[in-house]
């Protein structure tokens, strides 16, 4: 009877048995505040490893270090996991429109570098994402369009600021929405520039052979860029 009772107790108060949990293998110290940022992490190197379907909730949890209650507590399962780690994946590759900082030169030297910069980042940090949440689309479709959208959205604001700082394109700001016009500009660059490269690697093409090609193409399609918006500003 006792121990029936102590079953009910452990299903049914979940903050009790996370602090149970903790008198045995507590992470060290250093680790206790960021527990977000490892079942995070320990989650997307899951996913990326072996898949949605081959993903577990037990693995995740032994990588953190956390209790399977204390990932529940703030997901509710895989799904709300994978959304998580796609949001978090977004808003640090967009990142860069705070963070980079544009090389000298000329504006086409200027625009090159932005490119290279971006589609950089993307191959180190989100091409595996963008497979694992392609090949998820038909299971979750409304999370898959988020990712695209989510991603040319944020994409198309960051590029905006740069392009107002490079080529003297409508600024925009932290707090107010790109113009229409910034937001056109920002959208053909990424169209015209970037995306090219990022669906070569997407279909198997290697990393090596995408990051050899890329200085040539960038820079060829980095004037064709500022020929079409030379033509609009005529």
């Amino acid at each position: 009877m006792a121990r029936t009772q102590a079953k009910v107790n452990k299903r049914s108060d979940v903050p009790r048995a996370v602090a149970l949990r903790g008198r045995v293998g507590r992470p060290p110290k250093a680790l206790a505040g960021n527990i977000e940022e490892r079942i995070l992490d320990a989650a997307r190197e899951v996913f990326l490893e072996r898949g949605f379907d081959g993903t577990s909730i037990d693995e995740i949890a032994e990588r953190a270090p956390a209790s399977k209650p204390t990932i529940y507590a703030r997901y509710s399962g895989k799904p709300a996991l994978f959304a998580a780690i796609v949001e978090r994946s977004i808003d640090e590759r967009m990142a860069l429109g705070s963070s980079y900082t544009l090389p000298s030169g000329t504006v086409q030297e200027k625009l090159a570098g932005l490119a290279m910069a971006i589609v950089d980042r993307a191959l180190k940090e989100s091409i595996g994402l963008f497979r694992v949440t392609i090949g998820e689309a038909y299971r979750f479709p409304d999370l898959s369009c988020q990712f695209h959208e989510l991603s040319r959205q944020r994409a198309s604001r960051a590029v905006a600021s740069l392009l107002a700082d490079t080529i003297g394109s409508p600024a925009t700001s932290a707090k107010r929405a790109p113009s229409k016009a910034a937001t056109a500009s920002a959208e053909i660059f990424i169209d015209l520039i970037v995306l090219p490269l990022l669906m070569r690697a997407l279909m198997g093409t290697s990393e090596k052979s995408v990051r050899k090609e890329m200085p040539g193409f960038v820079r060829e399609r980095v004037k064709i860029f500022l020929m079409l918006q030379a033509k609009t500003s005529a």
